[in-house]
């Protein structure tokens, strides 16, 4: 036999054996994709587990549901929603017709499945229910509404970290075919988009979860994430009116409707191709195919911003509904929630293990959004004195203190134009500060930068606090009590300039409209020597020396010049 026929009989065998381990490593991999799954119910007070159970456990279930299996349920829910409460009888009857073993606590059922849907109607107890479930590394999909607060929404997802065991929630609406056709750009951009859902109420969850969070979902399936404020427009008997605002103008509009038009669920969108139909319900299966892919990747369909974004505009809704229609930003509600959620898991008995975000760390959604940590809460790397002076004063408990700083501010190395900033503040009885910001001059940052005022009191003037120092005084005064910490969060773009305090817009101006040196809008004078339209729209950002100890952590920014 010749070299050159060996060779091609080589070649040959060589293909062969290939083509034969890529056609076995396929198989293994369809067959891992179709294994078979064990899953449990936890709460058997919703018909959703009715519904999941008879997609799974009768016919021959095809596709994405074959080979998995509802084997065993914990029929505790709702301890005392009685809507919830009288369902659980019957519905425990109605799985076990359909083979389910029925158990005594969740710990028991861990031992038996491999997944799990944790399906009480009523939120509030579902961290409760998903610790153990996190302990054991079982995937968890959790209907909604996900928690019965936005601050156990957040804590859910820090135990899902810490545990490293995956989790998603949805409504079944972010699957219909209409909303996902928008979601996948078929009409191109959106730019505006109306939903409307039914939105009975539950007076122990917040007006929007209860029900309003199919809508809801639907609006930021359409939209995406991105909404950074909410206003109640309409809240009564009959309906609830929200509208939200998206970066780059984009609105979208929620109805929740409890009597009167529209019925049932959809809305329209305005895209690129002109004005189209969200579309409406499709029935439980897109979700239960999705839970189940879930189940076998490990990788969640919606991602643990975009549900805390969806949770957080329904939670400032109801917080522009008890400030009567004032807009509320997501992040101040989500900041809230998050700092709640950590002295909340504090408190748990884990293993000893600190499960919380500590002070002086991003969040997973504000690493998402790109905000930059400012202060570590250890040292001043990156901070100086005004007079280019080491900073004398020490950090105390993780907090920046310029009382004896060693100069007029402590001021932040770099300069920045447009962006939002914020930290938080915590003042004794007698206090004068000030967050001074686009300081161009650091040898007189008096004159050449504003000053959001620091000050404790209740007063409202044009030197307290929340107010553009001199210029513009607070529609009210926010600040929380002395020794407690207040939330401030400046931003910039261009002319604009705003300051809000626990969440709420305060102050404001548009320097482009202050053309007089040493004037207000009214006329009356103020200390600086400039037109404000002539300030700088770049400089340095600090913490002001004026005397008194104050406390600031948590000094984060997001850079709105690099999002141009």
């Amino acid at each position: 036999m010749n070299s050159g026929l060996l060779k091609r009989l080589f070649s040959l065998t060589t293909l062969s054996l290939l083509v034969l381990s890529v056609a076995f490593n396929s198989s293994l991999m369809a067959a891992e994709a179709k294994k078979e799954l064990k899953a449990g119910i936890i709460g058997l007070d919703t018909s959703h587990a009715i519904a999941f159970t008879k997609m799974l456990n009768t016919g021959t279930p095809e596709g994405e549901l074959a080979g998995v299996r509802i084997v065993a349920a914990y029929p505790k829910g709702s301890p005392d929603i009685e809507s919830s409460v009288s369902r659980v009888p019957k519905y425990t009857e109605d799985v076990k017709k359909m083979g389910v073993e029925i158990v005594d606590s969740i710990d028991d059922l861990l031992k038996k499945v491999d997944v799990v849907f944790l399906e009480t109607n009523d939120g509030r107890p579902h961290l409760e229910q998903a610790i153990p479930v996190f302990q054991a590394g079982k995937p968890v999909f959790i209907d909604k509404p996900i928690a019965g607060s936005l601050t156990d929404a957040v804590a859910l997802f820090e135990l899902s970290r810490k545990y490293n065991t995956p989790m998603f929630s949805s409504s079944s609406l972010r699957f219909s075919k209409g909303a996902q056709r928008l979601r996948n750009g078929e009409e191109g951009k959106i730019t505006k988009c109306s939903t409307h859902s039914p939105c009975s109420l539950e007076k122990t969850h917040p007006s929007l979860f209860w029900y309003g969070i199919h809508g809801v979902e639907t609006l930021f399936t359409v939209m995406g994430p991105g909404c950074q404020s909410v206003k109640r427009t309409v809240s009564n008997a009959d309906r609830d009116e929200v509208v939200g605002r998206w970066a780059g103008g984009r609105v979208g509009q929620f109805s929740g409707v409890r009597k009167g038009t529209p019925k049932g669920y959809g809305g329209t969108a305005v895209g690129e191709n002109g004005e189209v139909a969200v579309g409406g319900y499709d029935g439980y299966k897109p979700l239960l195919v999705e839970i189940v892919k879930f189940f076998r990747s490990g990788k969640p369909p919606v991602s643990e911003e975009e549900t805390l974004e969806i949770y957080s505009f329904m939670e400032a809704a109801d917080e522009s509904k008890r400030q009567g229609g004032a807009e509320v930003t997501l992040a101040s509600v989500l900041e809230k929630a998050e700092r709640a959620a950590n002295k909340k898991l504090a408190k748990l008995d884990l293993a000893g293990d600190s499960v919380s975000a500590t002070d002086n760390k991003l969040s997973a959604t504000e690493k998402a959004a790109g905000w930059k940590l400012l202060f570590n809460g250890k040292n001043y790397a990156g901070w100086k004195c005004n007079n280019g002076k080491p900073i004398a004063a020490p950090i105390e408990d993780g907090a920046l203190v310029p009382y004896k700083s060693g100069g007029y501010l402590i001021v932040y190395d770099k300069p920045f134009s447009d962006f939002k900033f914020k930290c938080d503040v915590k003042m004794p009885k007698e206090c004068n500060s000030g967050i001074f910001f686009r300081i161009g001059n650091l040898k007189d940052p008096v004159q050449t930068g504003f000053e959001a005022q620091i000050l404790s009191g209740k007063g409202t003037g044009m030197h307290d606090f929340g107010a553009i120092y001199d210029l513009v005084a607070p529609a009210e005064n926010r600040a929380s009590a002395p020794g407690e910490w207040t939330n401030i969060e400046i931003t910039c773009q261009g002319p604009h300039i705003s300051v809000a305090v626990n969440g709420k817009v305060v102050a404001s101006l548009d320097a482009d409209e202050w053309t007089q040196p040493g004037k207000r809008l009214d006329g009356s004078k103020h200390k600086f020597k400039a037109a404000v339209k002539d300030f700088p729209r770049k400089g340095y950002l600090g913490f002001q020396d004026h005397g008194h100890k104050v406390w600031y952590k948590n000094v984060k920014l997001l850079d709105l010049s690099e999002k141009k």
